[in-house]
């Protein structure tokens, strides 16, 4: 990424952080979904701007259609399906791209073929939601915590658990491994609760076990299908967190 694309990412994750004032429904949402003002500040979540017309005058066209935010026609399935937007950072905290979750109900979701989620273009196989933010934990705590999604990695930050990174409907790649290694050599994954989540440890266990780190594999406690969901029901600490999740071993 050029300094000027890495600019005008900024300038759009801070039009888009600002415009959340701007949504009821939105912070409604946040409210219900339990995200404090703080990790909204923390994360810089956003609001996606409903004109695009505006957006232009702050961000170049060629930016917006390179970057897959927007068509050469100016339409956008961000600005016309209300996304909400999670910025994504390199681990050095330069601005790389924005992460969409469109708050349609889901019958209408449906009915319109559309996706919960849109993202401008940038590579998930190398990028890790929320390592720009806990790098210098990740090597305090010598561990890192993989999860599956944005609230996901807020909710354990929320809970005090700030070693933790997000795939964000990627699979776990080499880069990601190579990326982690820099900072720990262990390595602790704990994916979503379904049949999916341990198919894709089983996958990391074949793929990375012999790679001279130190993978730890969880699941969690039955009746609840993700880290966020379990902060919800519980209302746990991160000591009743630790202990309520069970090691999960892969098969050979």
């Amino acid at each position: 990424m050029n300094q000027k694309y890495n600019e005008e990412m900024a300038k759009l994750i801070s039009i888009c952080h600002q415009n959340l004032k701007n949504s009821k429904i939105c912070q409604a949402y946040l409210q219900y979904r339990n995200i404090s003002p703080e990790s909204i500040k923390k994360y810089q979540i956003g609001f996606f701007p409903q004109n695009i017309s505006i957006l232009k005058e702050h961000v170049s066209e060629r930016f917006l259609q390179d970057t897959l935010i927007a068509n050469i026609n100016n339409y956008s399935n961000f600005s016309k399906y209300y996304f909400l937007v999670f910025p994504i950072f390199d681990e050095y905290k330069n601005p790389l791209a924005i992460m969409g979750r469109t708050l349609l109900k889901e019958k209408d979701r449906k009915a319109l073929s559309l996706s919960k989620y849109y993202n401008s273009s940038f590579s998930k196989a190398k990028t890790l939601y929320g390592l720009e933010t806990c790098r210098s934990n990740i090597m305090k705590n010598n561990d890192v915590y993989v999860v599956e999604g944005n609230f996901d990695v807020i909710s354990m930050d929320s809970a005090g658990i700030q070693n933790v990174v997000g795939i964000c409907g990627a699979q776990f790649s080499k880069y990601h491994l190579v990326k982690l290694a820099r900072y720990t050599d262990k390595i602790t994954f704990l994916l979503d609760n379904d049949d999916a989540g341990k198919m894709s440890m089983e996958r990391i266990y074949k793929k990375f076990s012999n790679r001279g780190l130190k993978l730890r594999f969880y699941h969690l406690p039955p009746g609840v299908k993700d880290v966020d969901e379990y902060f919800k029901k519980h209302s746990g600490t991160k000591q009743t967190f630790i202990k309520d999740i069970e090691a999960y071993i892969p098969s050979l």
